[in-house]
């Protein structure tokens, strides 16, 4: 069982922004708080590729996936640096109908990505589990797509409503990953998503690319997504220590449904919000995977 941490826990949005710690900084304290793998994102592969090679041969960790939209480009680096997939970390869709165009565009980019030996993943939110038509979002995308693989956020599956073992479960062989937040309260997935086709300003769109970017436009994009992101600071509010009393996720069950599939799926710690000092809340989540889990 390989437990790993995604460079996004080490600034949030700010790391998408290529802003904080160098990426050998991070790894460095990746390894010391007990992790042996690594989930990265796109502003992690503005370094070159053979420097990552030699900073993770120091640190003694090994690459899992990376958070990033798949493109042919970033399948390549992922596989140079002997990753396992990459990983589409949210995108807007709100009733089955897009649901089937988003499964079957996943579908592409696996198909691209194959040849390099990358599967293709989606990441969820609470608000892929939105209801339409019988089914969560998330459901009709999986039942509409024959290539993609799912990284489970199970903390934040069960703050949407839905039990990730019964998931997991259901979609058998599809459950690349999971990640790892403790929930303590079912908030619902909300209204009816964005739709893909809304003509409103991505934030997230910019991210892509930040390299090209000026310092002071990376910093102007955080400034601006953390105010956005204050009117929704209860969504975070949820999240508390692992194995916690007030806690609502059964990680052994859900250790237990992954079990019953014919491959190891990896498991991966991300937080938006800590309920104690940074590095200690990281090393606590890992110590306690360990000693409860595995």
């Amino acid at each position: 069982m390989q437990i790993g941490i995604g460079t996004y826990s080490f600034g949030g949005i700010a790391s998408y922004l290529g802003l904080g710690p160098t990426l050998l900084e991070k790894f460095k304290t990746i390894r010391s708080l007990g992790y042996n793998c690594v989930e990265l994102l796109p502003a992690d592969l503005d370094n070159d590729i053979e420097d990552i090679k030699k900073w993770l041969d120091e640190t003694g960790l090994t690459v899992t996936s990376i958070h990033a939209e798949p493109t042919e480009e970033i399948v390549k680096k992922m596989a140079a640096l002997g990753g396992k997939a990459v990983i589409w970390a949210g995108t807007p869709f709100c009733n089955k109908a897009e649901a089937i165009e988003v499964a079957h565009v996943l579908d592409e980019m696996a198909a691209m990505a194959e040849p390099y030996g990358i599967k293709i993943g989606y990441h969820n939110h609470s608000q892929e589990f939105f209801f339409d038509e019988g089914k969560s979002l998330l459901e009709h995308l999986l039942d509409n797509s024959s290539k993609c693989f799912s990284q489970l956020d199970c903390g934040w599956a069960m703050n949407g409503g839905m039990y990730p073992p019964y998931f997991i479960r259901k979609y058998k062989n599809r459950i690349l990953s999971i990640h790892v937040k403790e929930n303590s309260k079912v908030v619902g997935p909300g209204s009816r998503p964005a739709s893909r086709y809304d003509k409103q300003e991505n934030p997230m769109a910019a991210m892509g690319n930040v390299k090209e970017l000026p310092l002071e436009k990376r910093q102007e994009i955080l400034d601006n997504f953390q105010q956005m992101m204050e009117s929704q600071k209860d969504r975070f509010f949820v999240q508390c220590k692992m194995g916690a009393p007030e806690s609502n996720l059964d990680w052994k069950e859900i250790k237990a449904a992954l079990d019953e599939q014919d491959f190891d799926a990896f498991w991966i710690v991300e937080r938006e919000g800590f309920y104690d000092e940074h590095d200690k809340c990281l090393a606590e989540d890992c110590a306690w995977l360990t000693q409860n889990i595995q």
